[in-house]
Formats: structure tokens, C-alpha cells, sequence
């Protein structure tokens, strides 16, 4: 107890904008007294407490650091509450969880820019006010970089696909840092060891990452023919078998699903039926292979040193890659081949692991 009033009663003297002296005198006390609270060598009688409070203007529990313990509690309760709810897809029950945390807690950011992820999630077009009204205020009071690029991000997405004011987004994207000056980049340098390593890694990872989003945006943005966007879907494939040789991927299995099914809809286009169905199977072995991954360790070379882990799997939505699959293959024209013994064969792979 002595620690937390120690480090209260100092951050309560800044914030009052007081000295040590004024306090004393307030109470009736000595400087010396004061100055051996805050330097935890002692307490005040237990008669000084109210009055001390009532000096700030705080409860005697705020005074003592009881009321921040358990405020930082229930914040914790709501993280892990939000964090459960968003790896299942349950963005309802997570904005209504948010919501009421903001009441709770109405000037913590970190509440704010979790609540306006999670609108975004459940409705970015029906919630594009209350979005950017959150990302601004993130802008306006943060000096915390994950906070301020979230809202860099969300204002930019929210204003282009939801109020397609292509002005704005470009304004709020043009704070966002560039590739070669970003904590990741820089952080390393100042690393030694192991932790270099891993950081720098952990890096290489996300530059295919990257590489996988740019050539997404080409073949979403560009004029691309199906052979075009065959040719683009493998180069990225390339990449990750160059960073992944030995097969193990972990969270990025998912991506690499997400590129065959791109290039199996590519051979459909182009009644290329044989190889549409060799990307499929594919699409489906790196599905299942996301889908049940475990937490252990990625085992190729440059990326020995990183952890692989289910909560890298979080996501906005109650289906998982096998499920959305096992969706998309019910659908036209994908439904034409349900006789297919190729179909069937691969339909039957995918409903143990699917969840919908």
C-alpha cells in the first residue's frame, strides 16, 4: 500500500500542479513529512487520509492506488473478454461488450480504438461516423504509434470504401510512416543476439506479407486478364515456398490458401477444369493445415528463431478458411461440379475441419 500512495501522491501533486511545501501546509505538517511519504518511508496518520483526498478531489481508494488496482482488473477482464470474442467471430457481442466498457472507462483510448475496430468489423458502412469520430479523437489525444497508426488505417479504409472520399483517405494515409522509417526497421539495430534475430525475422516475415497485400491490390486495381492473375498469384507463392521450404507455415498457411483458390477461380475462367481442380486440393490441404495448427516454433531457416502461435489466428468472423471454402464450393459456379468425384472427394476433406 505504501508503494501505490507514494506514486500516487506524486502523480497527484503534478497533476495539481502543487509542491510539496503547499501540501504541508495545507495539512498542517512539515515539508519533511510530505517528502518521506513520497519517498515511501513512511505513511500519513490514518486520520490525514480524507482530508488528503479530499485535497485532489479523488477517493481514498483512488488515494492509496486500490481504485486503480482494481480498475486495471476490469480492464484486463474486458481485454481477454474482447480478445475471446474476436478470435470466434462474435463482433455483436463485442461492440456490446465495448460499449459499455467505454462508459466504464469514457477517456481510456486503448477501450476506443479496440470499439472502433470491432464496429468496423461488424458494420464499417452503417458505423462510418462513429469510426471516424473514434480514429480522430485517437489522432487528437495519443501520442501511443499502435493507436495512432490503427486510426491512420481505419480513417483512410473508412473514408475511401464507405464515404468514397479518395481525398481524405490519401490526407490520412500520407501520416502513416513509410517501409524504410518504422519501429520494425529500426528496433533490430539496437537489438543484440537472439532477440536481433527474431526481430529481424519476424520482419522477413511480414515483407512477404507485404508483398502478398501489393499483388492483391494490382489484381483487385488493375485490368488483369486470368492468366495475368495466374502468373501473379504464383510469384507470390514463390515467395512464401522460398521463405517456407520445409512446408511450415503456420498462421500464413491461410494466405497461401487464399492464392491457389485465386488461381483455381483464374483456371475456371478459363475452363481449364484439370488444373482448377489441382489448385483446389491445394487451396483445401493449406486450409485444413491452418485451421488445426498448433503453437510450437517455425522450423526453416530464416525464420527458426519465431514463435508461431493459435492467436495469430484471431479473426471478424465465425467461419474458419476451411469453412469459407467448403461455402464458396456450394456456390455457382462451383456447384456445377458437386458430382464431381474431385469435388466430392474434396468436400468430404473439408466438413470435419469446417466450422460455418
Amino acid at each position: 500500500m505504501n508503494i501505490h500512495l507514494a506514486e500516487q501522491l506524486r502523480k497527484l501533486r503534478k497533476e495539481k500542479g502543487n509542491t510539496q511545501e503547499e501540501l504541508a501546509v495545507h495539512l498542517g505538517i512539515t515539508t519533511q513529512a510530505v517528502s518521506k511519504w513520497e519517498r515511501e518511508e513512511g505513511y500519513p496518520d490514518i486520520s490525514l487520509l480524507p482530508v488528503i483526498a479530499l485535497y485532489y478531489d479523488v477517493s481514498i481508494d483512488d488515494l492509496l492506488g486500490v481504485g486503480e488496482m482494481v480498475k486495471e482488473k476490469r480492464r484486463h477482464e474486458i481485454s481477454e473478454q474482447n480478445i475471446k470474442l474476436f478470435r470466434t467471430g462474435k463482433n455483436c457481442e463485442r461492440v456490446a461488450l465495448l460499449r459499455e466498457a467505454k462508459k466504464e472507462f469514457p477517456n481510456d483510448l486503448s477501450i476506443l480504438y479496440e470499439l472502433m475496430y470491432a464496429l468496423q468489423s461488424e458494420n464499417s458502412k452503417e458505423n462510418a461516423d462513429e469510426i471516424i469520430e473514434y480514429g480522430k479523437r485517437i489522432l487528437a489525444e495519443s501520442t501511443d504509434n499502435t493507436l495512432r497508426g490503427g486510426a491512420i488505417q481505419s480513417l483512410s479504409f473508412t473514408y475511401y470504401f464507405e464515404k468514397g472520399n479518395a481525398e481524405a483517405a490519401k490526407t490520412y494515409a500520407q501520416m502513416a510512416g513509410i517501409y524504410a522509417v518504422t519501429v520494425n526497421e529500426m528496433i533490430p539495430r539496437f537489438l543484440e543476439g537472439d532477440d536481433a534475430v527474431r526481430y529481424c525475422q519476424s520482419n522477413i516475415q511480414s515483407l512477404i506479407e507485404m508483398i502478398g497485400h501489393n499483388s492483391k491490390t494490382m489484381m483487385g486495381k488493375g485490368k488483369y486478364t486470368p492468366k495475368e492473375v495466374i502468373r501473379t498469384c504464383k510469384f507470390v507463392l514463390d515467395c512464401y515456398r522460398l521463405l517456407y521450404p520445409d512446408g511450415n507455415c503456420g498462421f500464413y498457411h491461410v494466405r497461401i490458401s487464399e492464392f491457389y483458390k485465386k488461381i483455381a477461380d483464374s483456371y475456371l475462367k478459363l475452363g481449364d477444369v484439370e488444373n482448377m481442380f489441382d489448385n483446389l486440393e491445394k487451396a483445401v490441404e493449406h486450409a485444413i493445415r491452418f485451421d488445426t495448427m498448433t503453437d510450437g516454433m517455425f522450423t526453416a531457416f530464416m525464420v527458426n528463431k519465431v514463435k508461431k502461435s493459435t492467436m495469430d489466428t484471431v479473426k471478424d468472423h465465425t467461419e474458419n478458411q476451411c469453412g469459407f471454402l467448403l461455402k464458396s464450393f456450394k456456390e455457382d459456379p462451383y456447384a456445377n461440379f458437386r458430382n464431381d468425384q474431385r469435388m466430392v472427394k474434396i468436400i468430404e476433406e473439408l466438413i470435419p475441419v469446417a466450422c460455418m
